[in-house]
């Protein structure tokens, strides 16, 4: 077979011959390039399967270390203090009222239960706030620690007469042993 194609190629002009080289060189080059994009996509998805397995058996690998842990953490929590979805909106929003702030939710509170802690959180809004009282709330709010945590804040200059706009997003815990 090899003779064949060797003959008919050898009974070519010569410009034929540069023809089928360059339509063979552009195939192989096709070929390649086609090979190689596969090849890195096949690397890339390696490495990150590589490592996400690598992640989990770190995790599983500290399984007894992290309930022991959330264990020791549970016990050391008030399940009376403890807020749930409702509470917590009451709650911060009893807060910022008593420092003379009215703070708005925006949708409704998301809860994400995991093992024996319920995390719940909401997003709030308060517009043209002074500093003071901003500050008599974030107090208040941290007095609620561990209980109430927050875990976005954002504060946005209004104008030059010192008011503000706050958003943040608060997450509370419940125990549901």
């Amino acid at each position: 077979m090899i003779r064949t194609v060797r003959a008919f190629f050898l009974s070519r002009a010569l410009r034929e011959e540069l023809l089928l080289v360059a339509f063979i060189l552009i195939g192989v080059l096709w070929w390649a390039s086609a090979f190689t994009t596969r090849a890195g996509a096949f690397w890339r998805e390696q490495r990150l399967t590589t490592s996400g397995l690598a992640e989990h058996a770190e995790w599983l690998k500290n399984k007894t270390t992290i309930e022991e842990t959330a264990k020791r953490t549970a016990s050391r929590l008030d399940p009376a203090k403890a807020l749930n979805a409702n509470l917590l909106v009451v709650t911060v929003s009893q807060l910022a009222s008593e420092a003379g702030l009215n703070a708005q939710t925006s949708g409704g509170p998301l809860t994400k239960m995991e093992g024996q802690f319920g995390l719940h959180s909401q997003e709030f809004r308060i517009q043209n706030v002074e500093w003071d009282p901003l500050k008599k709330f974030y107090e208040a709010l941290q007095q609620k620690s561990p209980y109430i945590a927050i875990e976005r804040f954002s504060l946005l200059p209004l104008n030059t007469t010192g008011q503000h706009q706050l958003t943040f997003k608060v997450t509370s815990v419940e125990i549901t042993r």
